[in-house]
């Protein structure tokens, strides 16, 4: 990264560490000990490691009054805050610390000539409404609302799939086992690799074609890779012991469950709905007290949309950027 190693005595000197994998624990701690709703489904350990894997970002984090806060830096050396600092804290505690964490990436930025303000990058809309109940908020920030939605479901609904909002769901499962009797749901095997990469390599050239841009080749290859470290389940669907899909997740250190990666073979009508209906039983066998399943964005993508709200949503979260004032 240019410029990199000729700054390492600022980052240093202000006590920022860069990210490994084995910071696990230790982000996990923070996460438990926060006040406000962590469920923003981009602030959890796995995503923000995967992106110190990409080539043009380094992820560093930095704990600030007890809080624990990441960082983004740019190929180009542009410093923003990625998320909300995760630890003990009311509203205008993780308002003050927040503002702190822009200011460094303020003076950073100034230092190596950059202009576009520091943000923080993603907060939903239930960290927003955390925040704004404090009157430092106003004072302190200027936001802007993102066209996407978060999307949560509801793990004891998709577990049960009961009445007539889950009847499309309930059919095309139906349908799916009619005519692939054989059907398999199981955990991932490493032997498994090879087809599971296939799978994605197809995915790509069918299914993902129909996205303007496939932005999870870099988190697809590090779950598979690091997914025991990482602590990250994976299923596969088999027909006739042919993978044919595959879904990825974890239940947070929060306590929600959440919902990474998911790929089918073209040809299997439902096995979207089948992998996910049984992804949420896994999860709920793991833990009955679950309630809530994280699914990501709506990406602004009306059939990306129609297809999450499919399984009746609990939760539709704005999305918002915030800068200083």
């Amino acid at each position: 990264m240019e410029g990199h190693f000729l700054d390492n005595n600022w980052l240093k000197e202000h006590s920022f560490k860069e990210i490994k994998i084995e910071d696990y624990d230790l982000f996990s701690k923070f996460i438990q000990q926060s006040s406000y709703f962590t469920g923003l489904w981009a602030s959890n350990f796995t995503y923000i490691w995967s992106l110190s894997q990409l080539k043009n970002i380094k992820v560093f984090w930095k704990i600030i009054d007890h809080m624990l806060v990441p960082f983004i830096m740019t190929k180009k050396l542009y410093m923003y805050v990625w998320c909300l600092p995760f630890g003990k804290g009311n509203e205008n505690h993780v308002i003050k610390v927040t503002k702190k964490s822009l200011l460094l990436c303020k003076q950073w930025n100034y230092i190596h000539q950059q202009k576009n303000s520091a943000t923080v990058n993603l907060v939903n809309e239930r960290q927003f409404q955390f925040l704004a109940s404090s009157p430092l908020f106003k004072e302190n920030f200027f936001y802007k609302k993102y066209d996407s939605k978060e999307i949560i479901w509801s793990v004891p609904k998709l577990v049960h799939l009961k009445g007539k909002e889950f009847s499309e769901i309930r059919s095309l499962r139906n349908k799916l086992k009619r005519e692939h009797p054989t059907i398999l749901f199981r955990e991932y095997q490493p032997t498994d690799y090879k087809s599971v990469k296939k799978l994605k390599q197809i995915w790509n050239k069918t299914s993902g074609q129909k996205y303007k841009v496939i932005t999870d080749h870099n988190l697809f290859h590090q779950v598979i890779h690091y997914y025991q470290a990482l602590q990250e389940k994976i299923y596969v669907a088999t027909v006739d012991g042919k993978i044919v899909g595959i879904v990825t997740g974890a239940i947070l250190p929060n306590g929600i469950s959440w919902g990474c990666i998911a790929k089918t073979l073209p040809g299997y009508k439902g096995l979207s709905e089948y992998l996910y209906t049984e992804f949420a039983k896994s999860m709920y066998s793991i833990n009955p007290r679950l309630t809530m399943l994280h699914v990501g964005s709506d990406n602004n993508q009306e059939g990306l949309r129609r297809f999450k709200e499919k399984f009746r949503p609990i939760e539709q979260l704005e999305l918002y950027a915030l800068k200083l004032r």
